[in-house]
């Protein structure tokens, strides 16, 4: 790699795999926190002129909003993952958003100018350092003293059953698979825990705000089944099965599906944490 990643597992995942992944299915992603991206960027409330840095930019989608939004101003996507930062360049191109850019960057140690940035965005980014501490801590030095941090990431397990209905955790029901460990997706679920997290990376003004909305996740529980299937996580656990357990999972990942479809399709609740803050 040629940029420094001090979150080697991470970066070999979203530059692998995950990422790879995440590039195919981008469209139903970004249609899936559509309603969520809208309510961080309301409270991110980006004025023209202003430079806008968005941590865990993926494929970009919040980075080239923000750049619309600052006019005048820059945005700044960063990104463990290359795979992702080529197609979110691509995008923005294709858009012709020019104030947009993107670097392959692990925010927590990359050196960012010191005081370059107005506005600290993430769009459920902020969840997979290796320190949390030490992350927080650089990006703080990034913004200019009295900018703004605005970030999105998911509440609990729990609350949000897009994570409980996959392959994986049908395998666990069906005892073909034990059960995972703490997932870095919902590391900053402890609202107390990331109060006191950015209280001592230097933020001040540290507001919770609870955000349920409904994720359109695809056209029917057939077409989430596949979404499913695809996922690196459940193409290796299938690998190593028989067939019929195959099928078997499936059933079951399918019945659960059922039960949030319509015919608008399958909406899934999704419970998030959008967390707003100032550099002191």
């Amino acid at each position: 790699m040629s940029f420094v990643a001090v979150n080697a597992e991470q970066a070999e995942d979203w530059n692998g795999a995950s990422g790879r992944h995440f590039v195919a299915e981008r469209e139903r992603h970004e249609r899936m926190r559509a309603r969520l991206t809208a309510r961080l960027l309301a409270s991110a409330r980006i004025q023209d002129g202003q430079y806008v840095l968005d941590v865990g930019c993926g494929c970009g989608d919040a980075t080239i909003l923000a750049a619309r939004a600052c006019g005048t101003g820059q945005a700044l996507g960063v990104d463990l993952s290359g795979v992702q930062v080529a197609e979110a360049r691509r995008l923005a191109a294709s858009a012709g958003v020019a104030n947009a850019r993107f670097e392959v960057a692990d925010a927590q140690v990359h050196p960012f100018p010191p005081g370059a940035f107005d506005l600290l965005l993430s769009n459920f980014g902020v969840m997979f350092f290796d320190d949390p501490a030490a992350a927080f801590g650089n990006l703080r030095m990034a913004l200019r003293r009295g900018g703004r941090l605005a970030f999105l990431c998911w509440r609990t397990r729990d609350e949000n059953p897009f994570f409980t209905i996959g392959f994986a955790e049908a395998a666990q029901a069906l005892s073909l698979r034990e059960q995972a460990g703490p997932s870095a997706a919902f590391s900053l679920a402890d609202a107390g825990q990331v109060g006191a997290l950015l209280s001592g990376a230097g933020f001040d003004g540290i507001e919770f705000t609870t955000v349920d909305e409904p994720m359109l996740i695809g056209s029917d529980p057939d077409d989430v089944l596949e979404y499913e299937r695809a996922s690196p996580s459940s193409a290796e656990l299938l690998a190593g099965l028989d067939p019929a357990r195959v099928a078997e999972l499936a059933k079951r990942v399918r019945d659960d599906l059922t039960a949030y479809a319509s015919p608008g399709g399958v909406t899934i609740p999704g419970a998030a944490w959008l967390v707003t803050a100032h550099a002191a």
